[in-house]
């Protein structure tokens, strides 16, 4: 079971960090294709961190 729980804390940081180049991307002067999709990447991952916590949670 520990083993489990830091491979979703790995899995959490890598994550959080894919995330946080997402939104930096989301920032840039990209077209309104290349935004959708990174839109649609962040929903996934918010999806996944939220899949994270409630795992960690229980």
């Amino acid at each position: 079971m520990n083993n489990l729980t830091n491979i979703y804390n790995e899995l959490t940081a890598i994550k959080t960090s894919e995330l946080e180049k997402c939104n930096n991307e989301l920032n840039n002067n990209h077209n309104e294709t290349v935004k959708k999709a990174l839109m649609v990447y962040k929903i996934e991952l918010l999806e996944c961190l939220d899949m994270y916590d409630h795992y960690l949670n229980s």
